[in-house]
C-alpha cells in the first residue's frame, strides 16, 4: 500500500490511564504506534502525531482516520460513569414530558376551559408569558409526542435498557413498570 493509501485506512485508538497517572495511546492496528499524554486530549494529539510520522505523512492526513474506544476506567468509574449518562437520559426524557404536560395544561385551560393567560398561569404556577409560549408552540390539535404514556414509557425503558444492560431483567421490568405506573398517573392527571 501507498502512504495515501495507509492514510485514508481507519484506525482505531486504545487508552488506558496507567500507574503514574498517564494516558497511553495506541493505534490497535498498528502496535508500534503509540504515545502517551497527561490528559486525554493531550494523549490524542500525540497519537495523531505519532500516526503521521509513522506513515510519513501531514497529521491532517491523518486526523479524522482515528476512530477512538470506549476510554477503559476502573469498574467502580465505570459504573458511576454510566449511572450518571443513564440518570441525565432519563431527565431529559422527564424534561421532554413535564414540557409536553405543561403544553397541553396550558392549551386545555387557555382554549378549553377559556380562562385568561394570568388565571392559567396562577393555576400552572408559572408566568403568564410562559404560558403565552406555551399555547403558541401548542394551539391546535395538540397531542404529545410518543402516543402518550405508552410511547413515553417505552422510550425511558429503551434508554435504561442501552445505559443499564448488567441489571437483570426482573430488576430492570420493575423498574419500566414503576415508571410506566408513574407517568399513566401524571398523563390521566394532566387530562382531567
Amino acid at each position: 500500500m501507498t502512504k495515501t493509501e495507509l492514510a485514508t485506512i481507519r484506525y482505531h485508538a486504545t487508552f488506558e490511564l496507567d500507574e503514574s497517572e498517564m494516558w497511553i495511546a495506541q493505534i490497535e492496528e498498528i502496535p508500534q504506534v503509540h504515545t502517551f499524554g497527561r490528559t486525554l486530549g493531550k494523549a490524542r494529539e500525540y497519537l495523531v502525531d505519532a500516526l503521521a510520522l509513522w506513515l510519513d505523512v501531514p497529521a491532517v492526513k491523518v486526523k479524522d482516520s482515528i476512530d477512538i474506544r470506549p476510554v477503559k476506567m476502573p469498574t467502580s468509574v465505570q459504573v458511576l460513569i454510566d449511572e450518571a449518562v443513564a440518570a441525565r437520559v432519563v431527565a431529559e426524557s422527564a424534561t421532554s414530558f413535564a414540557s409536553e404536560i405543561m403544553t397541553a395544561a396550558a392549551v386545555a385551560l387557555t382554549e378549553g376551559a377559556r380562562l385568561s393567560l394570568r388565571d392559567a398561569a396562577n393555576l400552572l404556577g408559572i408566568s403568564h408569558q410562559r404560558v403565552q409560549q406555551l399555547v403558541a408552540r401548542g394551539s391546535g390539535d395538540f397531542t404529545p409526542i410518543g402516543s402518550g404514556p405508552q410511547g413515553i414509557a417505552q422510550d425511558v425503558a429503551r434508554s435504561l435498557k442501552e445505559f443499564l444492560p448488567g441489571g437483570s431483567k426482573e430488576d430492570l421490568g420493575a423498574l419500566i413498570a414503576g415508571v410506566t405506573a408513574g407517568v399513566a398517573i401524571l398523563w390521566t392527571q394532566s387530562r382531567e
